[in-house]
């Protein structure tokens, strides 16, 4: 859930354990002015007079009845039917009880005029009008009542949307760690262990690779604790750290080009690594050279990435099945991902 949506009033009213006193108030309100009072006025309006006071003791009982059946709707068959997707129970059970609702109406407007000896605006309780007009009623208490299910069933959704976008968001946490755990312990102990070889022979070397080393594992502490980095920023964690597998492992050559305005576009920390890890792990059981080649692209917000490896075969887009369920996760569809003729191309769009 996006966090627009999370701030506004409907999402803290329907959700916000300091408004529960306040949605009651007015569910009660809705129920006893809305529909209780407007019905029993529209009910006994022709001998208002004859009822007098009286009419407000019939609201008033009209009112609980409601009330009852309201809150029978929400606090049972809601969550013991409709949530759990017992759809026809549901419905069953709740016209039932709309329609005992109903007949109660017409059997209370009888026993009124009959105790109090008033004269009977119907001809006849059982006829067509009759049918009709409790067909009429059924029907629109059956949508004030079942409304009531829909306001349950947006605040469910609401909160379900919240733990859903949570765990999403602890398992991106949890896949970028698990990124930095795959470059940091070996790959740290080899450049660790060439550096302190190249100390003495090479030393402006060495020195150089523990610098390039100290931006690598600055980006990863710093940098990659933000949902979005600079594009740029990437880039520069991705030549360094192919320099430092270079440096250690000079099997391979690289290239690394950008276009556009990539200071300004941002993505997803750590989010081409995985496909140079791949090329890594696949040169290292090779015995022959082999060249890399990185190019990235940004125009109009959306980023373009081409991978084009050398002398091996790239992953099917199976294989990148990890990668594409972080890239739904992290983008919802707006990306996309392809192989053709040896090259994996992605695009990003905001």
């Amino acid at each position: 859930m996006s966090e627009s949506i999370k701030t506004t009033f409907l999402y803290s009213f329907l959700t916000n354990s300091k408004y529960r006193i306040l949605r009651h108030v007015l569910l009660i309100v809705f129920v006893l002015i809305v529909i209780s009072f407007n019905q029993t006025y529209i009910t006994y309006q022709p001998n208002q007079e004859l009822l007098g006071s009286k009419i407000y003791l019939l609201a008033f009982i009209t009112t609980v009845v409601y009330i009852v059946i309201v809150y029978l709707n929400l606090y049972i068959l809601v969550p013991r039917l409709l949530l759990k997707k017992r759809y026809f129970s549901y419905i069953t059970i709740l016209s039932a009880m709309v329609l005992l609702l109903v007949l109660g109406m017409s059997a209370q407007e009888y026993i009124v005029y009959t105790l109090l000896d008033i004269p009977h605006i119907r001809s006849s309780y059982i006829n067509h009008v009759a049918f009709l007009d409790t067909i009429s009623n059924f029907t629109i208490n059956m949508l004030c009542i079942s409304g009531g299910s829909m306001v349950i069933l947006l605040k469910y959704w609401m909160e379900n949307e919240q733990v859903v976008n949570q765990l999403r968001n602890e398992q991106i946490q949890s896949e970028v760690e698990q990124l930095k755990d795959q470059i940091n312990p070996q790959f740290l102990f080899n450049i660790l262990n060439r550096a302190s070889t190249l100390t003495k022979s090479n030393p402006q070397l060495a020195s150089d690779m523990l610098l390039k080393l100290s931006h690598l594992l600055r980006y990863q502490l710093y940098d990659c604790s933000r949902d979005k980095v600079l594009l740029n920023s990437e880039i520069n964690f991705l030549s360094n750290y192919l320099a430092l597998e270079k440096l250690y492992f000079d099997r391979f050559d690289y290239s690394i080009s950008s276009e556009g305005d990539v200071h300004r576009v941002f993505v997803s920390p750590l989010l081409f690594i995985p496909f140079v890890q791949n090329s890594i792990n696949q040169i290292q059981t090779q015995d022959r050279e082999s060249t890399i080649q990185l190019h990235f692209r940004s125009d109009s917000g959306i980023v373009y990435f081409t991978y084009q490896p050398d002398n091996y075969e790239i992953p099917s887009i199976d294989e990148l099945a990890g990668i594409r369920q972080r890239l739904e996760v992290l983008y919802n569809g707006n990306y996309t991902l392809s192989t053709t003729d040896g090259i994996i191309k992605l695009e990003l769009r905001s």
